[in-house]
C-alpha cells in the first residue's frame, strides 16, 4: 500500500513537471513568434518604403528627362540656324566663358594676397621684426647635441643619410642657381 501511495505521489509529481515545462515551452514558443512576427513587419514596412521610393521618383525622373529635352532643342536649333547666328552665338558664349576666366583669375589674386598677408606675412612680421629676413633655407637655430637623440642599436639603415646641413646646403645651391638662371 505505501508502495502504491509513493508510485501514485511519484505519478502526480511527473505529470505536475511535465505540465509545467509544457507550459513553459508553450509560453517561450509564443514569445518568439511574436518577435518573429515584429520583425516581419518592420522587414515589410521598410521594404514598402523603399518601393514607395522607387516608385513615385516620377519627379526627379521627369526632371531629368526635360533637362534631356532642352539639351538636344538646344543642340536642334543651334545647328539648323544659318552660319552667322551660329557665329553670333558662339562669340556670346566665348566671352561669358573668357569673363568667367578672368574673374576667377581675380578672385585668385585677392585671396591669395589677403591670405599672405594674413598668414605668412605676419608670421614673418613677429619671427623678424627688424626686416631681415632669411633669404634661403633657415638652419637650426643652435645646434643639435648628437646625444639628445640616439639611434637605437639594432636600427642600421640610417648609415647612408645624409646629415641636414648637407641638404639643406644643397637646397641653397639649387637655389642660388635657378636665381642665376632666372
Amino acid at each position: 500500500m505505501k508502495s502504491n501511495k509513493l508510485v501514485m505521489t511519484l505519478v502526480a509529481f511527473t505529470v505536475v513537471n511535465f505540465v509545467v515545462v509544457q507550459e513553459w515551452r508553450m509560453n517561450d514558443m509564443k514569445n518568439q513568434l511574436e518577435l518573429s512576427d515584429m520583425r516581419a513587419k518592420v522587414n515589410a514596412e521598410f521594404a514598402d518604403e523603399l518601393l514607395w521610393l522607387q516608385v513615385n521618383d516620377v519627379e526627379k525622373v521627369a526632371t531629368d528627362a526635360l533637362i534631356a529635352q532642352g539639351r538636344i532643342e538646344g543642340m536642334v536649333s543651334y545647328f539648323g540656324q544659318d552660319v552667322e547666328d551660329r557665329q553670333h552665338i558662339d562669340n556670346l558664349w566665348h566671352e561669358g566663358y573668357m569673363r568667367g576666366l578672368s574673374q576667377t583669375d581675380w578672385e585668385y589674386d585677392v585671396i591669395s594676397e589677403t591670405n599672405y598677408k594674413k598668414g605668412y606675412k605676419e608670421a614673418l612680421d613677429v619671427a623678424f621684426p627688424n626686416g631681415d629676413y632669411p633669404q634661403y633655407v633657415n638652419y637650426p637655430p643652435r645646434e643639435v647635441n648628437e646625444d639628445a637623440i640616439k639611434t637605437p642599436e639594432f636600427d642600421d639603415s640610417l648609415k647612408g643619410l645624409k646629415d641636414n646641413t648637407e641638404v639643406i646646403d644643397q637646397l641653397n645651391d639649387k637655389i642660388k642657381q635657378v636665381k642665376d638662371e632666372g
